[in-house]
């Protein structure tokens, strides 16, 4: 409670208490980026910041990095539909070029990755600025005491498809991959070829500590250079989300205003009903508790996640000093912690077999499907009361309203910091899955989750329970078709599955997603995104009583 308290209480402390500058607005520091030659800068710096990097553009500024330093690998993590590659830059000192060099070397491995969402650039440039002064700048210690796998671009094909903006950059990719997807919805269901591409070649491979993801906002009202958040699932084990939350958030915090004259604070909106505002929340921000999100995913997998949002409305040098700072903060504090954050895992892993072995067998062991925000307390916020677009003068270009949303923001005390996961609603964690073997795609997809899943090579009679499914209903929920169980979970004394059949032993580390992906009655599992539902309609859902096929077992019978 009193390391809760403690960081709460720093997360409070929105003024500086000395004389650094404090940046507002669209406002930097004067030659931030430093003195470079033509080869190493990046578009942004050629164009005076009115352009951004084409997915070409990205893979020439990798190319130079490696044609000038030893201490660059590459990985093509995918290939997407219309043809464009992937590619992640692995940062080492000295160079690592696989997993198992990795982990031979001890050093913490971590993930960076911009325009996941191509119209939020700005990380896609700080990404490319924080390699360049690791390799040949002033940050060569970054590589001291870790291993940085960095991918720019993580969304190629729509960071090619432009669309006109306003403001700055002058063109933006489109926000969808070639397959049309939302690559930011694809944590659970898998079904774009650049998140699948991800877990199979890095994620899983490379077992990162920490997944870092480079977002930007819409136009906002909050004071803040950049926000921040990691992943909030009640499903996922507690111990490496307080960290990044009680612990490092605070530390990167601090540093951010003391070096870089930015004050940062938790990914959140503030009412709008009300002025001054009354509610700092999570919820408003689209940061829902729901495991669709890449970072919140990856927070299943007993790793820790940051995700960052610049507001949208400022100039495009700023938005991208502000993840630069980030970014670099951030590393600077991994590079100290980072084989703490390592343990802390690794405990983590430890302890969610553990309590699988010792408790799952008596069918009382209880994990959440949902949840909701509740209250950390009272916090105090920086906002403005007006953030208005006009078009300038002559143009037809929209830019922010001399007089609203720039300079120093309104210091607002006593707001409601509504932020906190609290799980809302149980279901019984069981000791292992049993599947029919005509589940085989969703197998794969497990597989692709890092799941352990075998084939039953003979018969298994177990006691467990099994979901009795009333009926099928679809809701509509941020632009996607979801399916929802009416139904209960009923005990079966004796129950067997023939050799085929799927089984997943749950004492292992990816427990906490199999338990995410295959209930069914989380928000946005397997079944939430409607991966059942074919299977669920020739079984007779709507026209029967029948059976949910992913069977929960408790303990093995003998026969």
């Amino acid at each position: 409670m009193k390391k809760i308290l403690s960081a709460l209480l720093l997360l409070s402390l929105i003024l500086p208490s000395h004389a650094q500058k404090i940046y507002w607005g669209d406002d930097v520091p004067d030659n931030w980026t430093g003195d470079w030659e033509n080869e190493f800068l990046t578009t942004p710096e050629k164009s005076n910041y009115v352009k951004t990097s084409s997915s070409t553009d990205v893979l020439q500024f990798i190319n130079t990095m490696r044609w000038n330093s030893e201490f660059v690998h590459t990985v093509n993590m995918f290939t997407t539909i219309q043809g464009r590659t992937g590619v992640a830059a692995i940062l080492s000192n000295p160079r690592v070029t696989s997993p198992e060099e990795a982990v031979k070397s001890g050093k913490p491995v971590l993930y960076l990755q911009g325009d996941i969402h191509p119209p939020e650039a700005e990380g896609k440039e700080a990404l490319m600025m924080v390699m360049r002064d690791i390799l040949f700048g002033d940050k060569k210690h970054l590589l001291d005491n870790q291993i940085l796998i960095v991918c720019p671009d993580f969304c190629p094909d729509g960071t090619d498809n432009l669309i006109l903006n306003q403001g700055t950059p002058h063109l933006i990719g489109g926000g969808r991959s070639g397959q049309g997807y939302n690559l930011n919805r694809e944590g659970i269901k898998l079904e774009s070829t650049e998140v699948n591409g991800l877990n199979k070649n890095i994620l899983n491979k490379w077992d990162p500590v920490l997944f870092f993801d480079a977002h930007a906002m819409s136009r906002v009202k909050h004071g803040y250079a950049i926000c921040y958040a990691t992943s909030q699932l009640p499903t996922a084990n507690q111990t490496p989300r307080d960290y990044v939350w009680e612990t490092m958030f605070p530390a990167v915090r601090n540093q951010i205003r003391s070096n870089f004259g930015l004050e940062t604070f938790t990914h959140c909106i503030a009412d709008e009903e009300n002025w001054p505002p009354t509610e700092w929340s999570h919820h408003r921000a689209y940061w829902f508790l729901e495991g669709k999100f890449v970072t919140t995913a990856y927070g299943l997998r007993n790793r820790m996640a940051v995700l960052v949002e610049t507001p949208g409305h400022p100039s495009f040098e700023r938005r991208i000093y502000a993840q630069y700072a980030y970014i670099h903060e951030m590393l600077e504090y991994t590079n100290q912690h980072g084989y703490e954050m390592m343990e802390i895992c690794k405990k983590t892993d430890e302890e969610v077999v553990r309590n699988i072995r010792e408790n799952a067998s008596s069918g009382n062991l209880m994990n959440f499907v949902d949840g909701e925000y509740q209250s950390y307390g009272k916090v105090d916020i920086l906002a403005y009361k007006e953030n208005e677009a006009e078009y300038i003068p002559g143009t037809s270009v929209l830019r922010t309203k001399p007089g609203t949303a720039d300079g120093p923001p309104v210091f607002i005390k006593g707001v409601d910091h509504l932020a906190k996961p609290v799980g809302t609603k149980e279901a019984i964690v069981p000791r292992g899955y049993l599947l029919p073997a005509y589940l085989s795609p969703l197998i794969e997809k497990l597989r692709t989750h890092n799941i352990k899943v075998e084939i039953l090579k003979e018969p298994m009679t177990v006691f467990g329970e099994e979901f009795l499914i009333d009926s099928l209903r679809h809701i509509q929920w941020m632009g996607f078709t979801l399916t929802r169980l009416d139904g209960e979970f009923i005990k079966s004394t004796r129950k067997v599955f023939p050799a085929g059949s799927f089984h997943i032993d749950m004492a292992q580390p990816m427990a906490n997603l199999a338990f995410y992906c295959l209930e069914p009655q989380t928000p946005d599992g397997f079944t939430g995104w409607t991966l059942l539902d074919e299977y669920l309609m020739m079984l007779g859902a709507n026209k029967e009583q029948i059976s949910y096929p992913v069977y929960k077992y408790f303990r093995k019978l003998s026969e």
